[in-house]
């Protein structure tokens, strides 16, 4: 092969890596267009009306969606290239749900699912507390009375946006330091 015909070979093989980096990170960083809040404008809160204890009482799918539409889930999405919905579990005292989300759409079940990204825990006293008052969901995480356990590695779960919803429960940003999360 010739100079030219090496330069040539080289510089397309570098460009073809920048422009997959770089939709890389524009999938994983930024909201893709086609993602939507469920085209919902308003979401009922399922505890408004009842009391604590009423509410405890009738703890089900939707106090779950709830939650997740409250720290954004729906901003997660598939990774580039790929058809891998965001799949989490939710662990409520004894019952188990699953979410997953499709396009902007939560979708929340009453059963376990097998390889969820990422696992969330609490107890139905403290998800009450979370759908009554949004504002104490970050605490409920930082107090350690509720919890995130992440499954999936690290370049799935930053490829499907949960960064974001990492922010969205505990408060805290990791965003601008993406290397952190390969080392850790």
């Amino acid at each position: 092969m010739n100079k030219r015909g090496r330069l040539t070979l080289v510089v397309s093989i570098v460009a073809l890596i920048v422009l997959v980096i770089l939709l890389f990170l524009y999938f994983a960083l930024l909201k893709p267009t086609n993602v939507k809040s469920s085209g919902i404008t308003f979401i009922e809160n399922p505890a408004q009306g009842l009391t604590t204890e009423e509410a405890i009482a009738s703890f089900n799918e939707s106090f779950v969606f709830y939650v997740l539409y409250s720290i954004k889930a729906y901003e997660l999405h598939n990774p580039p290239l790929s058809n891998n919905d965001p799949e989490i579990e939710f662990r409520v005292d004894d019952d188990v749900y699953n979410a997953i989300i499709q396009n902007g759409i939560i979708k929340v079940a009453k059963r376990a699912i097998e390889n969820p990204d990422a696992i969330i825990i609490t107890t139905k006293m403290e998800g009450v507390k979370m759908v009554q008052n949004k504002d104490y969901i970050q605490e409920s995480f930082a107090s350690g009375k509720s919890g995130i356990d992440l499954k999936a590695s690290k370049t799935t779960l930053f490829g499907k946006g949960y960064l974001n919803l990492y922010t969205e429960l505990t408060g805290k940003s990791i965003t601008g330091n993406i290397i952190r999360i390969y080392v850790g």
